[in-house]
């Protein structure tokens, strides 16, 4: 059974070593010069619409209205990067760092008021002498849910506890006396990764207006080097995973709380996969990956007022597929796009479709080894379950 406590310390540690990951240098400066660091701080309004993407959101739901509107309020605290290492000038000297959000939907409180804790990174995509426009990213977690075990109408939450996952553009002007306007807008996404189903999740987008200081006043030049011809290399990436897929109940002949719960099934396995470094921000590779599914053709059964499962065989739960890979490099820091299909499983009733959709983050603690979180989706938006990796490296 899934842990709630160690999920939560899991994806909080996650965002702290992603962090780290940005502190690291892989090509420092030979400048040793000490200096305060670059804060802003940054305080956000947004208006928007909830996207209506299931029937809880559609008007399912206790007081049979949509739930179509919400606002939020986020608070950030950023460091400006400057050039102290290789990785920042190849991003354009990004800001990173961590924020604080609460949302409120408008027409019920029937979802409960979320609140989230969440690492940031903020890329600019051009840069102007008091002007920039970035592309900004958020992750983290999302507290405070009336979820599925106390509300049978929400499809869309099975837990309490969900991810937050943020993305969008934002204009921004700094003025010489260090505050600045920011205009943006972000989409932005719960859910968690089906740890624990229903698990429709919810999804918003909103305009956003932001007001900003920073603490050092006008900003600081940034420190450029010469950046070193880039030449391709080969390696090899063996790693191993584990999770669990929750399976609700649908029988009548158990207790809501015993139904809703359900059970929680195994899944592993390994993979390698072969990748050709092109450049110093991205990988492209293939990838092949045996699996084990547990709750391929699985069955439930009650005992005593229990809900007992009975885990597939490894005949019935293996699973082939091969994928392309691609991977985006920030430094320590990794994210990953893995497309997967099927080569050879077991036929069963509700089975999957053929292709699936693999999306995760990963950290490098050594050199060649790394830490990561993996999740497994298919029809490009229904999650299945969430991996929890590790991975070492082989150069070739």
């Amino acid at each position: 059974m899934v842990n709630k406590k160690n999920f939560i310390l899991i994806f909080i540690l996650l965002n702290v070593l992603s962090s780290k990951a940005l502190l690291s240098a892989d090509i420092p400066l030979s400048d040793s010069t000490k200096k305060q660091p670059d804060l802003t701080l940054f305080a956000s309004y947004q208006q928007g619409r909830v996207l209506l993407t299931n029937d809880f959101v559609r008007g399912n739901n206790i007081k049979h209205i949509p739930i179509n509107s919400f606002r939020a309020e986020s608070v950030q605290l950023l460091k400006q990067t400057t050039g102290d290492s290789l990785w920042e000038q190849l991003y354009k000297f990004p800001r990173y760092g961590f924020g604080i959000y609460s949302a409120q939907f408008i027409q019920t409180s029937e979802i409960g008021k979320p609140i989230a804790v969440y690492g940031v990174l903020g890329i600019p995509l051009l840069r102007l002498k008091n002007m920039s426009l970035s592309a900004d990213f958020g992750l983290g977690l999302t507290f405070n849910w009336e979820s599925f075990g106390e509300d049978k109408y929400n499809i869309a939450l099975g837990a309490e506890e969900t991810v937050y996952i943020n993305a969008g553009p934002s204009l921004e002007y700094s003025f010489e006396n260090g505050f600045i306007v920011n205009l943006g807008a972000s989409f932005t996404h719960f859910s968690n990764g089906a740890l624990k189903k229903p698990n429709k999740g919810i999804n918003t987008f909103a305009p956003k207006v932001s007001l900003g200081y920073n603490f050092n006043g006008p900003k600081n030049p940034f420190r450029y080097q010469n950046v070193p011809e880039f030449k391709t290399k080969s390696e090899i990436v063996t790693s191993c995973y584990t999770g669990w897929e929750n399976v609700l109940y649908k029988g009548n002949d158990v207790d809501s709380v015993t139904k809703n719960k359900g059970v929680y099934y195994s899944t592993f396995g390994l993979s390698a996969t072969y990748n050709r470094q092109v450049s110093y921000k991205s990988k492209i590779g293939l990838g092949l990956m045996l699996g084990y599914m547990g709750a391929a053709n699985s069955s439930i059964s009650v005992v005593n007022g229990n809900l007992e499962d009975k885990d597939a065989s490894f005949k019935e739960g293996f699973e082939l597929s091969i994928f392309p890979s691609y991977e985006l490099v920030i430094n320590k820091l990794s994210l990953l796009v893995q497309p997967g299909f099927y080569l050879s499983r077991t036929k069963y009733v509700n089975r999957t479709p053929e292709v699936y959709q693999r999306v995760g983050i990963k950290y490098d603690v050594q050199k060649d080894l790394s830490f990561g979180i993996n999740l497994r989706a298919y029809s490009y938006y229904i999650s299945d379950f969430i991996e929890w990796t590790v991975a070492y490296r082989f150069h070739l």
